[in-house]
């Protein structure tokens, strides 16, 4: 029975010992083949043809290509399978009666920056030449909103016009697809996601709209639009009530914003 014990503990401290090699020798395996992907990685980003030839060669120039190949072909697996066909869905008319008094046009730019461990990724978009109408939504007035007053004591007579204020026609912002300019970088580990055909286009697409919209709240353009909005119906709109109403050219038109 005295014989045993010290096999039996020199065989525990060989399993401990054996189990401590593997684990170590895992880590270390962990250790290489990330150090391996690192090197590939910067390697097939940093090298241009010609470095590559001064120094491996053109078998290496030929494997960079056949690496750059497959890559691609597995992005081209990954990427949804849709085809995208001109489709055109009637969906009825829009017969809200509207006067547009005022379009602006401006270029919309969206940034977006990812700092991140594995490196980073800027990515920026934008859209030339956007439009935004300005529209008096002449559904709100009725024929109590035109009021004549006649003139006196040599005074012209006055035509008062009650109007809601020009506002923003949020289903007639045009953006056309043309005018967008798409730019990215990465770097780091990150370079991989242009291999993969991985970008940011689509997120910073759908900012276009609510920047456009932002661009337009802007106090100086809505000043313009209400200086366009008295200016047509001041002028044009006045043209139309003065025949009607059977009243001389020195009639004068004052134009009331309502909402």
């Amino acid at each position: 029975m005295t014989d045993r014990a010290p096999q039996d503990s020199a065989s525990g401290s060989t399993a401990v010992s054996g189990s401590r090699f593997r684990f170590a020798s895992w880590v270390l395996t962990l250790v290489a083949a990330v150090a391996i992907v690192w090197f590939v990685t910067d390697l097939l980003r940093q090298c241009t043809p010609a470095k590559v030839v001064s120094a491996g060669g053109d078998a290496v120039v030929d494997t960079i290509r056949e690496a750059r190949a497959s890559l691609k072909e597995i992005a081209d697996v990954l990427k949804p399978s849709v085809k995208n066909a001109p489709l055109v869905v009637l969906r009825g008319d829009d017969a809200t009666p509207k006067i547009v008094v005022f379009t602006h046009l401006a270029d919309v730019s969206v940034d977006l920056v990812s700092d991140t461990m594995f490196g980073d990724t800027y990515s920026r978009i934008e859209a030339k030449n956007c439009r935004a109408q300005f529209v008096v939504p002449v559904d709100r007035m009725t024929d109590q909103d035109v009021i004549f007053i006649p003139g006196k004591e040599g005074e012209p007579a006055r035509i008062v016009v009650l109007a809601p204020r020009p506002r923003v026609d949020g289903e007639m912002l045009a953006i056309v697809p043309e005018s967008i300019e798409f730019t990215e970088r990465n770097t780091g580990l990150l370079y991989a996601r242009s291999w993969l055909g991985m970008d940011n286009r689509d997120q910073l697409v759908r900012q276009l709209r609510p920047k456009l919209l932002e661009a337009v709240s802007n106090p100086a353009v809505r000043a313009k639009a209400e200086e366009a909005g008295r200016d047509f119906f001041e002028k044009r709109f006045a043209e139309w009530i003065r025949s009607d109403l059977k009243v001389g050219r020195d009639v004068v038109v004052d134009v009331r914003w309502t909402e």
